[in-house]
């Protein structure tokens, strides 16, 4: 009697692993399905110039930014899920050098600037993929004008200064020793475009970090966070986390934690910032086992939530949280697809965009103009970076 019953325990036990196994292998099929709508949705878009070009936001419609993330985001993509057409890929590569300024800057001949610094460093990436040595030239000059955006000395910028060794959005005319708009975001770009395009002078690499450890509030640095009185001996509040920047103070989606008996006010670290943060401190040399970088995945490990970015308040009148939408999961997809992130983070990112996917395989965030994310074009291209970084070193269904 009781070989008979442990028989049965055995045989529905096996039945239900191998339906478990069936249910993953479905699963992963629907997800890839999704990943391939998608990448099917965006090379529908390009036009016959080889551009992409957004059709919700006048600013954006000569192509010069989106066309390179766009094809960033599907190169991507692996040919198994999504063959790409290298027909295709030639002609965009060919719409991003035709729009090149003399200096190698993409996004700023046109009537209304592109984004110049973020475009140029995605183009750039582009062409280290693709390039192929046809492009050395074009290269060249990116690499080149990338390096002269740097606001350090020889743009009357000196170390004391909060906006060392950062990049900001590429504003023409502007006066030595004045940073204009500087953040974050343009500054992890610029240095992962430089880092994969084999740029080899260590001092760029080392005064970004300087920028890094003002957005990470790290107590390493001595210079005085943005707001706080000179006489203030109060303790710097850090927990790793990163904000968007210590000059466009307005641009913190965080906002602003008021002194208290042992720390100085400080700006609040979020999800969307300290992913930014983790990028820019692999690309900037840091490795995974260097304090700021643990610091940071502390800190993301404790802000788990995938379905709004945690540290931004919820009761903002902007409604950051809904605007940042797809901007989140994207940010944080890549870094847990870098590192091979454990926890069952690629299941609910799926989760999620489930239910947003449309039947053509856009996507578009309704709350997300602020952020131009009410774009079809730009919110699938992030979401597309975000599913294909989820779908990398899948685990083992068998």
């Amino acid at each position: 009697m009781y070989k008979k019953y442990s028989s049965t325990i055995l045989f529905f036990l096996a039945l239900s692993l191998l339906n478990s196994c069936k249910t993953k292998v479905d699963a992963l099929a629907d997800e890839k399905e999704m990943l391939r709508k998608s990448c099917e949705y965006l090379w529908g878009k390009q036009k016959v110039d080889g551009g992409w070009h957004s059709e919700v936001h006048g600013m954006l419609k000569a192509g010069n930014a989106y066309t390179p993330f766009v094809l960033y985001a599907l190169g991507e993509v692996s040919d198994e899920i999504y063959e790409k057409d290298p027909h295709k890929i030639d002609l965009a590569l060919q719409f991003i050098v035709k729009h090149l300024d003399e200096r190698g800057a993409l996004g700023i001949d046109t009537l209304v600037m592109e984004y110049p610094n973020y475009a140029t460093a995605y183009a750039l990436r582009c062409m280290v993929k693709y390039g192929d040595g046809k492009y050395d030239d074009a290269m060249g000059k990116m690499k080149s004008y990338l390096i002269s955006e740097q606001f350090i000395e020889h743009r009357g910028i000196q170390p004391d200064h909060l906006a060392y060794g950062c990049w900001g959005f590429g504003e023409t005319g502007i006066d030595s020793g004045i940073t204009g708009h500087v953040d974050l975001s343009h500054t992890r770009r610029v240095l992962q475009a430089l880092n994969e395009s084999g740029v080899k002078e260590k001092e760029i690499f080392e005064k970004g970090k300087m920028f890094l450890f003002a957005c990470q509030k790290n107590p390493a640095d001595l210079r005085k966070q943005p707001g706080i009185e000179d006489d203030d001996s109060r303790k710097l509040f850090y927990d790793g986390g990163f904000y968007y920047s210590p000059i466009i103070v307005g641009g913190n989606k965080g906002d602003i934690d008021s002194a208290e008996t042992d720390y100085q006010a400080y700006y609040r670290s979020y999800a969307t910032a300290t992913c930014d943060g983790v990028l820019a401190l692999l690309a900037a040399g840091y490795s995974i086992d260097d304090e700021p970088l643990q610091s940071a995945f502390k800190w993301l490990e404790e802000h788990p939530r995938l379905d709004i970015p945690e540290g931004i308040p919820t009761d903002q009148p902007e409604q950051w949280h809904l605007v940042m939408h797809y901007y989140h999961l994207y940010v944080r997809a890549e870094v847990y697809g870098l590192l091979n992130w454990e926890g069952d983070w690629r299941d609910q990112i799926f989760e999620i965009m489930k239910k947003e996917q449309e039947e053509g395989g856009w996507f578009s965030n309704e709350f997300g103009a602020p952020n131009k994310e009410d774009d079809p074009m730009l919110a699938t291209a992030m979401c597309v970076i975000a599913m294909n970084n989820a779908l990398k070193n899948y685990p083992e269904t068998e």
